[in-house]
């Protein structure tokens, strides 16, 4: 599903406890989120939490989730730096839904 500004929603469920999603998340420091004006200027004020790594062949990668791409929220709830109670909560869920933005863009280093 899409959300506004390349954002979109996905959801990963898992069919038991013990199978992992299968994808590591850290905490960023703010950067362009080319998304709309109100999330960029949350996940400025606040961090974000960007996804680090997904593995081959995990429920996370069956679901689309790439490397850099922001969460935006966790399960309706922001997800932003120091959200490690959300990070726990998703790690011991059968189900998680979560919005992805595209990765930061950067800016061009100065001439």
């Amino acid at each position: 599903a899409q959300a506004g500004g390349g954002a979109r929603e996905v959801v990963l469920t898992k069919p038991e406890a013990h199978v992992p999603f299968g994808l590591s998340l850290r905490s960023d420091p703010p950067a362009r989120f080319g998304s709309s004006p109100d999330e960029a200027a949350s996940a400025s004020s606040h961090g974000a939490l960007q996804v680090e790594y997904v593995e081959p062949g995990s429920l996370a990668a069956a679901a689309g989730l790439r490397a850099g791409e922001v969460i935006l929220a966790l399960n309706g709830a922001p997800a932003v730096r120091g959200a490690v109670t959300s990070a726990q909560e998703m790690r011991a869920a059968l189900q998680v839904r979560m919005i992805v933005a595209p990765p930061p863009k950067r800016a061009p280093p100065p001439p």
